[in-house]
């Protein structure tokens, strides 16, 4: 009777180590999920900043005021200009 009671105590022993080792686990994963998360938000946000930023840096009127401004250029007259026919 006393080997049955020691081996039944040892499983549930062995049993109680498994159930914490997977809680453990469980919890080590949540923690790694959740910084996961905050990177993919941080990055989220970093993306929408350069999104408006390029759509910024990129519109017509801007392109051309700077190309106006700072390199002194401006669209050819119409003799200034060659079409080229295949």
């Amino acid at each position: 009777m006393s080997f049955t009671f020691v081996v039944i105590a040892a499983l549930c022993f062995c049993s109680a180590m498994a159930l914490l080792y997977s809680k453990y686990l469980s919890l080590q994963a949540y923690i790694q999920v959740s910084e996961s998360q905050k990177t993919i938000d941080a990055l989220d946000v970093q993306w929408s900043q350069l999104q408006i930023e390029e759509s910024t840096f990129s519109e017509y009127g801007r392109v051309e005021r700077a190309a106006r401004d700072r390199l002194d250029m401006a669209f050819p007259a119409l003799d200034g200009t060659v079409m080229i026919v295949r």
